[in-house]
């Protein structure tokens, strides 16, 4: 018998049980990188084939008719070409945020949430002393900590406060962009992550009305002021690219993922037997599983960056004149992916200034920007801190002899596990 002890009351993990399976595993996982690199040479040809002069406006009108689920890029011209670096403004600022927070947590003493926002201003060429601050923010009111939409209340969520913290992050990394060119500072702002707000999506729409206004109100600032805003997206597993590159191996007039010819059993087709599953096998599915990073990453040397493409987002259209564009920049040690709004991908003079400044950050920062690193450092709110928080709020509510609790459940969670 094949077995594992596990713990010290008896209990035995009998593997004899998964042998087949992991044996099937082992076995594919042997065959597993030739098999990638096969389709991964396939994917880099079809970039290679479709994104010339030419051929890039025929694949855009087949994305553009093509009626699937996934993703596709939207395409400006030749997608395959590579750009090179330029240099970087000898006077530059460098502007960036990022968050943290302590949930709230109804078995403590009190049912409120903090917002903790790292900023920085980073001076380059100019002599001027960094700016690396943070400013925590208390939410505690009861229009803070319930909503009612559609006649129902409850209390906030996880992820409503994750919404008001990218929020934060973006609305003061506006205002703190805008000062620093009030200062007479050429600037660049970035923040960490996606500048699309995917999960809007199916919120309820008062809710979802209000992050769009503040969302746009940010862009408006920054456009006005033509300071450019990138959104960086370390180890991306996007596949806007790639997926669009699938359209391409379409035998269909049309792509209509519904009527898939690989999803169409023939008249031939054996019987699936109920030990074998039928393998079902588009003719896209090669490309399926590599990123855009992981394909872009055999085209671009260090420095360089792709072209621009367009995000296919719904969530897009309620961003006004603000849409978002993507690019990849090959900062050394990895392929990153870097979103901007319109107003920038529009703009050479910008465009540049993005790409420079960018992959500068990445690598004064060892492969990732190191404003944004710094701003990590200032936001991140640690176990400890938040040990210390809520502490303070027991000494608070003794001291002036308010009534309050923790469960049962909050005491045990702070003490230590046994």
């Amino acid at each position: 018998m094949m077995a594992v002890r596990l713990g010290s009351r008896g209990r035995v993990l009998d593997l004899t049980a998964v042998k087949l399976e992991v044996d099937a595993m082992v076995a594919a996982q042997v065959d597993a990188p030739a098999q990638f690199e096969q389709r991964l040479n396939h994917a880099v040809d079809l970039l290679l084939e479709w994104g010339q002069a030419g051929r890039w406006q025929e694949l855009q009108q087949m994305t553009q008719s093509a009626r699937v689920s996934w993703l596709l890029a939207e395409f400006y011209g030749p997608f395959a070409e590579v750009i090179d670096a330029p240099t970087r403004e000898s006077k530059l600022s460098v502007a960036a945020t990022d968050g943290s927070q302590i949930f709230p947590d109804r078995h403590e003493i009190s049912p409120c949430f903090l917002l903790n926002i790292g900023y920085v201003l980073l001076h380059y060429g100019s002599g001027e002393r960094a700016l690396l601050s943070s400013r925590p923010q208390l939410f505690w009111r009861e229009h803070e900590l319930y909503q009612e939409w559609g006649g129902r209340r409850t209390g906030i969520s996880r992820d409503v406060v994750g919404f008001r913290r990218a929020l934060l992050e973006l609305t003061e990394l506006a205002e703190l962009a805008a000062a620093s060119q009030r200062a007479g500072h050429s600037t660049l702002a970035i923040i960490d992550g996606t500048l699309i707000m995917w999960s809007l999506e199916g919120r309820p729409p008062e809710f979802r009305d209000d992050c769009l206004r503040q969302i746009r109100s940010a862009l408006d600032l920054l456009a006005d002021r033509r300071i450019p805003l990138a959104g960086y997206i370390s180890r991306p597993g996007g596949s806007d690219l790639v997926n669009a590159l699938r359209i391409a191996m379409c035998p269909m007039s049309m792509t209509n993922c519904d009527r898939c010819p690989g999803l169409q059993a023939g008249p031939e087709a054996p019987e699936p037997s109920s030990e074998s599953p039928p393998i079902i096998e588009r003719p896209c599915d090669p490309l399926q599983g590599i990123s855009d990073a992981v394909l872009l990453r055999r085209v671009l040397q260090p420095g360089q960056r792709s072209a621009v493409f367009g995000s296919g987002s719904r969530i897009l259209d309620d961003y006004g004149p603000h849409g978002v564009h993507f690019f990849y920049l090959h900062v050394g040690k990895e392929v990153a992916r870097v979103e901007i709004p319109t107003y920038v991908a529009a703009d050479s003079q910008l465009l540049d200034r993005v790409h420079a400044g960018v992959l500068d950050q990445a690598q004064k920062g060892d492969g990732y920007p190191v404003s944004l690193a710094e701003a990590h450092e200032r936001a991140v709110v640690r176990g400890a801190d938040r040990e210390a928080f809520y502490r303070y709020l027991e000494e608070m509510f003794v001291r002036h002899d308010v009534r309050a609790r923790v469960s049962l459940k909050g005491l045990r969670k702070r003490a230590a596990a046994i």
